[in-house]
């Protein structure tokens, strides 16, 4: 096998590819970019350095294999790795905050929702305003 040494170690804004392997050996292919905890959103590919993965990660080159035990993980395989500028998406973290708005909203209907229905209230009658809760609602989607 070909020494790794002259390909660029993973560090803060490098891109990675990588296979996560669990105890079957069955491998899932997932594509990271390292950032700090204020960048992080794992949902679109920002992995916080400080987390268990990106810690893991740090240092490490393609081709290697690092031992992760999380889970049912066993180790991670880095197929590549390219180091960027460290431009993030400027509105990451609003599309972040945007989520967390939008899940808050949902959780607000279900708990209504849970309320009304529940049977023998001590509160009685109760009717969902599903109109201004799908108006909330709307209201923290993110503007393109």
């Amino acid at each position: 096998m070909e020494s790794n040494i002259h390909l660029p170690p993973i560090s803060l804004h490098c891109r990675v590819l990588v296979e996560l392997v669990d105890l079957t050996g069955e491998a899932e292919r997932r594509e990271f970019t390292l950032v700090t905890g204020k960048q992080a959103d794992f949902k679109t590919g920002l992995l916080d350095e400080n987390t268990p993965l990106g810690r893991a990660l740090l240092g490490h080159r393609a081709g290697e294999t690092v031992p992760y035990q999380v889970g049912d993980l066993t180790e991670v395989r880095i197929l590549a790795v390219e180091c960027g500028d460290g431009s993030i998406p400027s509105d990451a973290a609003d599309k972040r905050r945007a989520a967390v708005q939008k899940a808050a909203a949902q959780s607000e209907i279900t708990n209504q929702m849970i309320f009304s229905t529940a049977s023998g209230s001590k509160w009685g009658n109760y009717e969902v305003d599903m109109d201004k809760l799908l108006k909330d609602d709307e209201d923290v989607t993110p503007k393109a």
